[in-house]
């Protein structure tokens, strides 16, 4: 998977020819402002052709930290998103044509989603909306497009990597950004957007504008800071990875997201099986310092509606937000009792609920409300065969996990095994507070989970066959080289 970084050999007079044809057509009556964005975009072109992972890992930063929607309404930019989907397929065409790099095409996850595609589709032909129904498949289809040409760049040596350290060091920062908010000190407002605070009930929102789905996303990058805080070898390292880790913690903390904090107990949780001893103490003692730390800058404020979680077990002590799910839940179950193989459609829950709540007598604000659990909207709108279908590429994507883990060991690829341990653990949180949300931020969920599936075929592509290697090194490991595996 060697990766060539040289133009092909064009005259030189070529290559001015055709930069001056297209600086005559941009420039044209362009503004100050326009020239300069012209010439941004020529840096990265030139940029992404000669490093294609760096075009890889813009997209990622750009859709964990939803920088297009938030330049529009920060500064009236245009959609850089329009331009990244095209960009990046000519990127990749460019270094097919010249260069030889074939896309990695994951042919099992393009079927498995062309059929939950389908399957969404297929509820335009009873659902109540069927123009929601067509809309949400519309959506659907958008959101794989991105995730397939993710997958594409798995060709490179350090694509799997790429894709998490973009993933790592971005919501980092926004926490970064959020905890300086925290001190006092105010950012600038092109910054402040991208690490926003509700104004309402002052939960750290960042740049998705939702509390609850930054959580999910913080929690599945925590176990990834984690793997490289033990695998620092240098005293700066672990200060920026230790640094990083309680810069997430505080990102949850502070979204007061209840969801959150569950996905986080599952993920560390699973992480926590793979310490040594004396790294499951060490563990314990950093968060133990880490908790008391945030109490410190959040608050009481922020802990009261955490520790709401102990009292859920209690209807009559269950607050409003509790027991809206709770309501959502039992519609979402009405739903799919009448409607057990098909659902209602894709996006029809919204519509039903106000009936179905009003019938039972539940919680009612004059609104439609979604199911509050990516399962249970499934299996409401998407009936029996839809949960099932999606339940499938959930297991599928746990196997190709463990078959990249056996793989990496079986070569002696330390690292890269703990990797896709630490990657196996966010996972397990994401879909863990996916209980409690609905479809939280697609297009960075659907990426996850697509890597996953294919993990066993990348690692396989990556490492070659087993024949040519040595026998594995043990993967028992102290605290200065990693975690402990197996």
């Amino acid at each position: 998977m060697a990766v060539a970084t040289r133009f092909p050999k064009l005259p030189k007079l070529v290559w001015i020819g055709f930069a001056a044809v297209f600086v005559a057509f941009a420039i044209g009556d362009s503004s100050i402002v326009e020239l300069m964005a012209l010439a941004v975009f020529g840096v990265l072109v030139l940029t992404t052709l000669h490093y294609p992972l760096v075009g890889l890992s813009l997209l990622i930063v750009m859709i964990i930290s939803n920088l297009s929607p938030n330049l529009i309404y920060a500064f009236g930019a245009p959609s850089i998103a329009k331009l990244a989907v095209p960009g990046l397929l000519s990127l990749l065409a460019v270094r097919y044509f010249f260069w030889g790099d074939r896309p990695y095409i994951g042919w099992l996850s393009l079927w498995l989603l062309v059929g939950y595609v389908a399957l969404t589709l297929f509820g335009t032909t009873y659902a109540v909306d069927w123009r929601l129904t067509l809309d949400n498949s519309f959506d659907l289809a958008k959101v794989v497009i991105v995730a397939l040409i993710v997958l594409a760049f798995m060709q490179y040596q350090k694509g799997f990597e790429t894709v998490v350290l973009s993933s790592v060091l971005t919501v980092t920062a926004i926490c970064g950004m959020g905890f300086i908010q925290v001190l006092g000190v105010a950012l600038p407002s092109g910054l402040a957007i991208f690490a926003h605070f509700n104004e309402f009930h002052g939960r750290f929102e960042g740049p998705i504008n939702d509390a609850n789905f930054l959580a999910i996303v913080l929690v599945f990058n925590v176990p990834l800071a984690l793997f490289y805080f033990f695998q620092a070898d240098r005293v700066y390292k672990y200060v920026f990875w230790g640094l990083a880790v309680a810069l997430l913690v505080f990102g949850i903390l502070v979204t007061e997201s209840r969801g959150g904090i569950l996905a986080l107990v599952v993920a560390l949780g699973v992480l926590f099986l793979q310490l040594s001893r004396v790294q499951k103490v060490s563990a314990i003692f950093v968060f133990v310092v880490l908790l008391t730390a945030a109490s410190f800058f959040l608050g009481a404020e922020a802990f009261e509606r955490l520790a709401t979680l102990l009292k859920l077990v209690d209807t009559v002590q269950i607050d409003k937000s509790a027991e809206g799910r709770i309501a959502s839940y039992k519609v979402a179950w009405e739903l799919f009792i009448t409607h057990p193989w098909g659902g209602v459609g894709s996006g029809n829950f919204n519509i039903h609920y106000q009936n179905v709540a009003l019938e039972k007598g539940l919680i009612f604000r004059g609104e439609g409300r979604s199911a509050h659990s990516l399962y249970l909207e499934i299996m409401a709108e998407n009936g029996l065969v839809g949960l099932i279908y999606f339940l499938t590429i959930l297991f599928l994507a746990a196997l190709g996990l463990i078959s990249a883990y056996k793989f990496a060991k079986a070569h002696g690829q330390v690292r890269l095994a703990l990797l896709f341990v630490a990657f196996g653990a966010g996972l397990s949180g994401y879909l863990t507070g996916m209980v409690l949300l609905h479809d939280a931020y697609p297009r960075f969920l659907w990426i996850v989970i697509l890597l996953a599936v294919e993990a066993g075929r990348i690692a396989a592509l990556r490492l070659g066959p087993i024949e040519e290697v040595p026998p594995p090194k043990p993967l028992t490991l102290r605290l200065s080289r990693g975690l402990r595996v197996g």
